[in-house]
């Protein structure tokens, strides 16, 4: 409800179903922010799928496909990596850059010399080992609730109250958090920029950039111009941002219309 009354503007009602949660769960330690992302006890988890052994789809599983240690060949040839411009939004002490390693080597991992390495790779998730990539997935996590009701609290006019919400979350993740230093836009700003580091790899960024009408810019960072094909920039009007309805249902279906342009 917090998430759809975001999304409406119903700002009120976000900062209130986001409060009413938030009280229910704790988040969780660092040393949990580093292990993975891969079990569904984590105190924080509000709602997630954890994998049966026994009931593994080996390389459909989402650790196959997003963790950095998994034994599969999207892991080992196309790993994921964050924006730098993000990366350096934050300070080296805060643990959300801790599981990015600039020179991508991730040591601490062993991973076999047949991995490609790329720098600011992450390994926020981590499968159970190289041969394995069973691992739980979040859907939900209370650090969004904090995230929501710090912006529903900010477009409220309620800045303060706001900057204490989004502060509990950023002591949490940076013990050497003191406050904040901006106000206005420039706060608002780094609430959304907590909201991409928070739930980076989680499925926000696309649909935050729907709701708020902004661009897909990747300008000035560390993006390959043969992979994206020169794209680095998306206007929130461009038809890409729309999905087509699949020409086998509109031929089916005298009554379906393809979206308008």
């Amino acid at each position: 409800m917090a998430r759809v009354a975001l999304v409406q503007q119903d700002y009120a009602k976000a900062a209130e179903y986001a409060n009413e949660v938030k009280s229910q769960f704790s988040l969780m330690s660092q040393t949990q922010y580093k292990a993975g992302f891969n079990d569904y006890s984590n105190p924080e988890w509000m709602w997630g799928v954890t994998i049966q052994e026994d009931q593994s789809d080996y390389f459909g599983n989402f650790h196959a496909y997003m963790s950095r240690n998994y034994n599969s060949s999207q892991i080992r040839t196309a790993p994921k990596v964050m924006n730098t411009n993000l990366y350096n939004a934050f300070p080296t002490t805060d643990v959300r850059t801790q599981v990015v390693d600039p020179t991508g080597k991730h040591i601490s991992l062993g991973l076999p010399s047949n991995y490609s390495l790329f720098a600011y790779t992450s390994q926020k998730f981590l499968a159970q080992s190289t041969s394995s990539s069973l691992g739980d997935v979040p859907f939900m996590r209370v650090a969004e609730m904090y995230l929501i009701e710090a912006e529903a609290l900010y477009k409220l006019g309620k800045e303060t109250e706001s900057k204490a919400v989004l502060a509990t979350l950023e002591k949490a993740r940076d013990t050497d958090f003191t406050g904040f230093t901006t106000s206005g836009d420039a706060y608002y700003q780094q609430i959304l920029l907590n909201r991409r580091i928070e739930l980076w790899g989680e499925g926000f960024r696309f649909f935050d950039l729907k709701r708020l009408g902004q661009k897909l810019d990747r300008t000035g960072a560390n993006h390959n111009a043969t992979v994206i094909n020169n794209v680095y920039t998306i206007e929130p009007t461009d038809l890409k941002w729309q999905w087509l309805i699949p020409i086998a249902e509109i031929n089916s279906n005298p009554l379906c219309e393809q979206n308008p342009s």
